[in-house]
């Protein structure tokens, strides 16, 4: 089907219901305080915590055409992507920090490879995700190592009532995905599942070095997911079993001019999760929380003169004991004691194993002040003491202040000390004529800070929240491969790095007609600067850079425009070459129909990169120019 005649249809879909709009009424409306957990371990809306954070919404994932994490975060100005290509790997850089820097959680249990740092957010689907919280700043007082720049905490979907839903995706350059998802709920025992799969030839146009047009092979991918979630909810104790299983196989074209046509990545993931959680008294509750992780890597390349065959398997087993004290009080406490035991064996490094003892405290210390203008007053002291089996780490403390001001002005401050810890990769490569890793690295470590301001308006037709916050991050003990006397590249502790940098954000939801949020605009602007010792640009770290999403309209019509902008990315050390500024913009449009007793249809068109643009955000990598999707869901129950 071409693309004008899935606009046509759609057209002619929604037309029909629009006299019913104000029928939806009271539906879906945006929350003025947003829940969010990640930042103080509990439960608390954005303008009643220190860290500067952001959400993205299960209504906002649901109304996206995205079928993985790095699809849905690709078009947001607060976190930068470094994206290899569509099935290829895709992390993430917040305020400057790089991926490995950068700590993702699932249900706030890491996910970043020990082996070589990171996480592939390419490799989560969405099909089983609730909301996502990014809370940016030093974070290592709360989740120990790898949280310099910041969380992404991806929450799933927990079963509230009855729910079934189907939806397929067909998109440009073969994509085809579809997935299953239900819940149900009897008594006291609640579930839910989901299944997707995903497929693309992504045999995309892009222009080689030579100006000339190729088409990108070798670039196709499959990938499959399974999620299931078990809760049996008492009166005081609630026990939660989940399981998640991710595959994909995908080519690995290469870069523009070392093609590799035949080279493949296959990925593996299983995931179980047991959680028992115990309120003890009023006041007082604990959770308990067990998990196994493995994730399995294989990448084949028989290309001629280096062909590969390598494999990489990463058993992740961890347990928390976590306790809430002094809760619905002024002064609530969070502390916990973790364990973590990795163990990595690869044709690389061989078998490696690494344990981890953690010790976490964190309160709350909040008093309201009466009369005067200052209404509230709270501090977020918090500390965690890390023993590692392999390298030291110690000690990481923070602190944060929030301040109420009548109740539209927040000030907020923050300060603490982070670490990323050194991968098994740099620690144990083995020694050959060219690398060799170094087994006496200390961890990378940063002491960071940030202070801002947010203005809160509203009345009965608008709602306007914008906030400006300055942020530093110094970085000692960087670790960087470098030639030695001999010639052999190996990690060192040398690097030092400086990070700056001013962001502003802007939400604003507007209803007219009786109809609540039928407009609503995000704007996000960075100003960056992320130096070495030396006064160069770090490498993929842009200093402008702007994002927007304009909403107009409600179910059952809707229509949404976003796009970023960044400015120039150097891809070199010596800050000789660089990647040119681009801007990128997308248009979706969706609408919900009723279609019979409580089954809606819902279908959304979107078009990526409406202007064609040719950009690249890893050098030599190259990204598809426009591209065109249509999706359908039809389902009932749920909101």
């Amino acid at each position: 089907m071409r693309i004008y005649q899935l606009i046509a249809f759609l057209l002619v879909f929604i037309l029909s219901p629009l006299a019913s709009a104000e029928d939806s009424n009271g539906t879906d409306v945006i929350k003025l305080d947003e829940i969010i957990v990640s930042a103080t371990r509990t439960q608390s809306s954005l303008d009643k915590i220190s860290a500067s954070s952001s959400v993205v919404s299960e209504k906002q994932i649901r109304n996206s055409t995205a079928d993985n994490i790095a699809d849905l975060l690709s078009t947001s100005s607060v976190v930068q992507m470094i994206d290899y290509g569509p099935g290829s790997t895709a992390s993430v850089s917040l305020r400057g920090a790089s991926a490995a820097q950068v700590l993702v959680l699932v249900d706030g249990k890491r996910i970043n490879d020990s082996r070589a740092g990171g996480s592939d957010l390419d490799g989560i689907s969405t099909a089983n995700v609730e909301r996502i919280e990014i809370i940016r700043g030093g974070q290592s007082a709360i989740y120990g190592a790898d949280a310099v720049g910041g969380i992404i905490n991806i929450i799933t979907k927990r079963p509230q009532k009855p729910t079934a839903r189907a939806w397929s995706n067909l998109g440009a350059y073969g994509l085809q995905s579809f997935g299953l998802e239900a819940s149900e709920r009897v008594k006291t025992i609640s579930g839910t599942m989901s299944v997707s799969r995903t497929a693309s030839k992504s045999n995309f146009p892009y222009e080689n070095k030579f100006g000339e047009s190729l088409i990108r092979k070798n670039a196709d991918y499959t990938k499959r997911s399974a999620y299931a979630k078990l809760i049996w909810n008492a009166s005081e104790y609630a026990v939660e079993l989940s399981a998640d299983h991710y595959f994909s196989d995908s080519g690995s074209p290469g870069t523009i001019g070392f093609y590799t046509p035949e080279a493949t990545k296959r990925d593996k993931t299983n995931d179980l999760n047991l959680n028992f959680e115990h309120d003890l008294a009023s006041q007082i509750s604990y959770k308990f929380i067990t998990y196994n992780r493995i994730s399995t890597m294989r990448y084949i390349d028989p290309t001629y003169p280096y062909p590969s065959d390598d494999t990489h398997k990463v058993d992740s087993k961890g347990a928390e004991l976590q306790a809430h004290i002094l809760q619905k009080t002024f002064y609530p406490i969070v502390s916990g004691v973790m364990f973590l035991n990795e163990a990595v064996t690869s044709t690389k490094i061989e078998h490696r194993e690494r344990q981890t003892l953690s010790v976490y405290v964190q309160q709350e210390i909040s008093k309201d002040i009466k009369p005067g203008y200052l209404k509230n007053v709270s501090l977020f002291p918090a500390f965690r003491l890390d023993r590692y089996s392999d390298f030291d780490a110690g000690f990481s403390p923070k602190i944060g202040l929030l301040a109420s001001f009548g109740k539209n002005v927040f000030f907020r401050a923050n300060a603490g000390k982070s670490y990323r810890a050194p991968t098994m990769n740099d620690l144990y490569w083995p020694s050959s004529a060219m690398t060799s890793g170094n087994p006496n690295l200390k961890p990378e470590r940063s002491t960071d800070a940030d202070v801002g301001a947010q203005l809160r308006l509203s009345n009965n037709i608008s709602m306007l929240r914008c906030g400006v916050s300055y942020f530093l991050c110094n970085v000692r003990d960087g670790i960087n491969w470098t030639p030695g006397q001999n010639g052999v590249w190996t990690p060192m502790n040398f690097s030092k790095i400086n990070i700056s940098g001013i962001e502003v954000e802007q939400h604003l939801q507007i209803s007219l007609w009786n109809i609540p949020d039928i407009v609503s605009l995000d704007t996000n602007y960075t100003l960056l600067n992320a130096k070495d010792k030396l006064g160069k640009g770090l490498i993929y770290r842009p200093k402008h850079s702007f994002g927007y999403i304009a909403r107009f309209g409600r179910d059952p019509l809707w229509v949404q425009f976003q796009g970023i902008y960044q400015s120039r990315r150097y891809y070199t050390t010596e800050n000789t070459k660089w990647l040119e500024p681009f801007s990128k913009h997308d248009i979706q449009i969706g609408t919900e129909r009723r279609i019979w007793n409580g089954t809606k249809l819902k279908l959304i068109i979107e078009i990526k990169n409406v202007f064609d643009k040719k950009y690249q955000l890893v050098a030599d990598y190259p990204l598809p120019g426009r591209e065109w999707s249509f999706k359908m869901n039809i389902g009932m129950g749920g909101e």
